[in-house]
């Protein structure tokens, strides 16, 4: 759908194309992006790879879309992000009701759709899952962490990050987590991440745990009839821990 440059940012087809989908938003939309430093953020640092560049795409992007989508910027150490509590930099949180869906990295290549499309479901109200995935998804009431593993040039991670995406919108009880796995290796390294998209859903009680075993794992793509029986049983099987 778009393409992301280096120093313009967005070639004229991209442009054409936000002011396209922004356009059609009923809604004004503020998203909150963390940075180490939202008055000079840095960049290829260990703390935060590329916070400047996510900080200048976010300007982009507010002034592209005429101020339908807007990024309220906060400091790491700023006390809305220790409420947030993002584990990684720079950390995109979308305008959703529970700030349940976040990106961490600079959303680049092929993740820079979903990035996008998040937002015309917020606007709508709506997400385009089948009603018999939607309704387990809502019936899922044990809170659920969910990982995906992503790099910019992989050709399925946007159709599972937009899954993934809406079933947090369905469901404020899932953090849903967008992690670019070259910027953010932590746990990448610590699961042993070696292809994706790959999904590791967690217990929340471990929420602060980098590595914390996995509930379940999904390698690759799935269909969402599918996927969402592994959120069932992720669920079941937290539920049943906490019963014991």
């Amino acid at each position: 759908m778009v393409k992301v440059m280096s120093q313009g940012l967005f070639d004229e087809e991209t442009i054409s194309a936000l002011r396209s989908i922004f356009g059609q938003m009923k809604k004004e939309l503020v998203d909150v992006l963390v940075v180490d430093d939202p008055i000079a953020p840095t960049s290829r640092t260990p703390s935060c790879a590329t916070c400047k560049e996510a900080k200048i795409l976010a300007e982009e992007l507010e002034r592209i879309s005429g101020g339908k989508l807007k990024f309220h910027i906060i400091g790491k150490n700023s006390p809305e992000a220790k409420l947030l509590k993002p584990r990684y930099l720079p950390a995109f949180i979308y305008d959703t009701p529970k700030r349940n869906i976040r990106y961490y990295g600079l959303p680049s290549g092929q993740e820079f759709a979903p990035f996008i499309y998040i937002h015309r479901y917020v606007d709508w109200g709506n997400v385009k899952l089948q009603e018999n995935v939607i309704k387990i998804v809502r019936e899922i009431d044990v809170p659920l962490h969910i990982k995906i593993f992503v790099t910019p040039e992989c050709p399925y991670c946007p159709l599972v990050v937009d899954q993934f995406n809406q079933f947090g919108l369905v469901n404020g009880k899932l953090i849903v987590e967008t992690i670019e796995a070259m910027e953010n290796p932590r746990e990448a390294d610590i699961y042993g991440v070696s292809y994706v998209p790959d999904v590791v859903i967690t217990d929340p009680s471990e929420y602060d745990t980098y590595g914390a075993p996995p509930v379940e794992r999904i390698n690759g793509y799935l269909p969402a009839e599918q996927t969402v029986l592994f959120l069932k049983s992720a669920a079941e099987k937290i539920a049943s821990r906490s019963r014991r």
